[in-house]
């Protein structure tokens, strides 16, 4: 009884280092799974499916790819795929750049504009006061005797003279 004890143990200890050397043999990684092969190490780029019996070595339903070929595969791809984003990226810089000088160009001409229209309002705004004054200076002499007449005079040039550089402050704010 103790022999048939020792060999039942015996066997079980087989048993459970037959299965953990058949589940040892296959590894899944980033969704490939590398098997364990008389070769070396490869890779199943199908569906691995685990043996039924542990003495049996489990089936890659796909290509089976060592794995020193499979990295120098996978690493040109790799490459190329980099190649393909650094152009990507070289063609957007190249855009940007472009739509860069475009703002900038826009931004000049709109300060030349501003300053242009700066320009004009200044000179309409002499103008205008110059015109005024020169209304005003022109009365005729009779109409200014009367002291009270001329004093209402004068404040009415002072008041339009105001009025009119208080407009033209507003539009130069509003642009």
């Amino acid at each position: 009884m103790k022999t048939l004890a020792c060999i039942a143990a015996m066997g079980l200890i087989l048993f459970v280092a037959g299965v953990s050397s058949v589940r040892s043999q296959t590894q899944i990684s980033e969704g490939y799974t590398l098997v364990k092969t008389a070769t070396g190490p490869a890779v199943c780029l199908g569906r691995w499916v685990p043996p039924r019996d542990v003495a049996l070595p489990g089936v890659c339903e796909g290509e089976m790819v060592d794995l020193n070929h499979f990295n120098a595969v996978s690493s040109r791809m790799t490459a190329d795929k980099l190649d393909q984003m650094l152009l990507a990226l070289s063609a957007l810089d190249q855009k940007l750049a472009i739509n860069n000088e475009q703002i900038k160009q826009l931004i000049d001409i709109n300060v030349k504009t501003q300053t242009s229209l700066d320009e004009q309002v200044r000179q309409v705004s002499d103008l205008l006061h110059e015109t005024i004054t020169k209304r005003f200076d022109e009365l005729p002499e009779k109409i200014l005797e009367d002291e009270a007449f001329k004093k209402e005079i004068e404040k009415l040039k002072a008041d339009i003279l105001k009025e009119v550089e208080t407009t033209i402050k507003q539009n130069k704010r509003t642009q």
